[in-house]
């Protein structure tokens, strides 16, 4: 911040020259009266412009946290230096979310504080799906009663963390009856109680992402849904805490979630900061860019994370923050390349690093992205041109000191397993 002060001060102190030498040229000619005119509207113009600069540099913490009083400060773009780390002594959330299809892989790390397994999905009465559209037994139900599951849940116990459950539904037409059916609602809050009933469950997480039409009504009786779980496990329940994810576009564009009303009933939100490129899009680019959106994409982490301060708490925030990387095939080398359509894939931490330790047999070209702060690569197979966005230590550090100069409560991490047996994304993590 000196930087900024010293801009200002000499805007101030140009200002004040520019009344002296007017005065100086019109004391001989101009009377009296005229000079005090001179002077206060001088004055006036001062007061102008330290009030511009007060409003200014009440404004910097939010256009970059990371100022120099940071913990990291880096010697070339690739390359993080840890300086001295003051701790400030507060514990801030460490979310994980446990897809079904990892629980046989994934390692629980001393760190995570919440352990949410994903999922159970809510189907268009408010009732938990037991089987899928096959007529088998749904994944995310069958592993819900499986040894493995338990023996984390006990694990996370074990180190005082949470065991969470994740609901969840994706499809427009089912949100739709589920959020405008009375009926559903008390559908639903019955099926809560016989998770909480017969699992070691401490909270509840709601994912429901809805992409259909938005109504007022549908975004009134979703909200009314969320009070209603909310009040239900305060009446029932000691210390059950309820979650909600959102995306990160929510925050400035009208969808399901009632931001500020929502927020008020809920725990914790959980900003789903990342799907910013996705396997689908059209042209490379970062999965959770942190900035540079206004110059290179059309938004960034930075930009939702402003709106979302206006409308919750910042002890509710959970910044979302993913173990994953998209990749697609591309036109080109270049960071923004062109990408063919229906080739994008999602690239775990172990798959980017197995093509970053063999560079040679790949033609592995890697670079970083002074905006977005993440890392990508490029690489060959087969005479194709291949584009991966991912994550790594250095960008995942930038998200947490970004979580700590804004004070938010924690990071929500999607998802557990994807970082492979490796420590790495963790280092920072324990930093937090």
């Amino acid at each position: 911040m000196p930087v900024y002060k010293k801009h200002h001060n000499g805007i101030i102190v140009q200002a004040w020259l520019f009344i002296k030498n007017r005065l100086f040229k019109q004391k001989t000619q101009t009377s009296k009266k005229r000079r005090f005119k001179i002077v206060a509207g001088g004055f006036l113009l001062i007061t102008i412009i330290i009030t511009l600069v007060i409003y200014h540099l009440w404004e910097i913490p939010l256009v970059s946290p990371l100022t120099q009083s940071s913990w990291l400060t880096f010697s070339s773009p690739e390359k993080l230096i840890f300086s001295t780390f003051i701790n400030d002594e507060k514990t801030r959330v460490v979310y994980g979310f446990l897809p079904y299809w990892n629980i046989n892989t994934v390692k629980i790390q001393p760190e995570l504080t919440h352990l949410s397994y994903f999922g159970l999905n809510v189907q268009e009465d408010g009732t938990i799906a037991t089987e899928d559209a096959d007529g088998n037994t749904h994944p995310g139900y069958r592993n819900l009663d499986s040894d493995r599951l338990l023996e984390l849940a006990n694990q996370v116990y074990d180190e005082d963390s949470q065991f969470e459950i994740t609901l969840v539904q994706f499809d427009a037409d089912n949100i739709v009856k589920i959020a405008n059916d009375t009926k559903a609602h008390e559908n639903l809050l019955q099926s809560i109680d016989a998770i909480l009933l017969s699992n070691p469950v401490s909270g509840i997480n709601i994912d429901i992402e809805y992409g259909g039409t938005i109504t007022r009504e549908l975004r009134d009786n979703f909200a009314s849904l969320i009070e209603k779980i909310d009040q239900h496990l305060d009446k029932k329940y000691d210390q059950v805490t309820l979650s909600i994810d959102m995306y990160a576009s929510a925050s400035n564009n009208e969808q399901i979630w009632d931001v500020p009303r929502i927020a008020n009933a809920v725990d914790y939100v959980v900003v789903m900061a990342y799907d910013f490129h996705r396997r689908g899009s059209s042209q490379a680019g970062p999965v959770a860019p942190l900035f540079g959106g206004k110059e290179k994409w059309d938004t960034d982490i930075h930009q939702h994370l402003r709106e979302y301060l206006r409308y919750v708490p910042r002890e509710k925030l959970l910044l979302g923050i993913p173990f994953y990387g998209y990749g697609w095939q591309t036109d080109s080398h270049s960071p923004q390349a062109n990408a063919f359509p229906d080739t994008g894939f999602t690239a775990t931490y172990t798959f980017v690093q197995d093509l970053i330790n063999n560079p040679e047999a790949h033609q592995v070209l890697t670079g970083w992205d002074d905006q977005a702060l993440c890392p990508y690569l490029s690489y060959e197979e087969d005479e194709e041109i291949f584009m991966i966005y991912y994550e790594d230590v250095t960008s995942i550090s930038y998200k947490l000191e970004y979580v700590k100069q804004l004070d938010l409560a924690g990071i929500a991490i999607w998802a557990l397993g994807y970082e492979g047996e490796q420590r790495d994304l963790w280092e920072p993590i324990s930093k937090l």
